[in-house]
């Protein structure tokens, strides 16, 4: 009869360590749940979060920036500058080309198109 008197007093602790854990651990995520807490806090005062996060951006705003370091590197010397400068002037000029030929290849191109869609020559034979 001890013995089952022990043992229904070790199960009444138990139960009542688990209930205690219980409320203990609910507690403990409500006290983690930050956003919530957050938006309370916004909620009872918003002027000091608003003012703390505009002095924040204000400092944040003020800090230096990290400057770049660009090494240039010459190979070649002035060959090789005279080279990319006729390069570039090349490229310059086959843009314009392109630019000022457009509507003439987009409208031979159309027609192109339109021909092989149909299976016949649009200008009468021609190709």
């Amino acid at each position: 009869m001890a013995k089952d008197k022990r043992k229904i007093e070790l199960i009444g602790e138990l139960a009542r360590a688990r209930s205690h854990l219980s409320v203990n651990f609910q507690a403990l995520r409500r006290d983690l749940e930050f956003s919530t807490r957050a938006k309370q806090a916004f909620k009872r005062s918003p002027l000091p979060w608003l003012g703390g996060a505009a002095f924040i951006g204000l400092l944040v705003a003020k800090f230096p920036r990290r400057a770049k370091k660009i090494t240039v590197v010459r190979k070649g010397g002035e060959a090789a500058v005279e080279k990319a400068g006729k390069f570039g002037l090349a490229l310059g000029a086959m843009k314009i080309a392109f630019d000022l030929a457009r509507p003439a290849l987009t409208a031979w191109l159309t027609t192109r198109v339109s021909e092989y869609r149909t299976g016949t020559p649009a200008r009468g034979g021609r190709g």
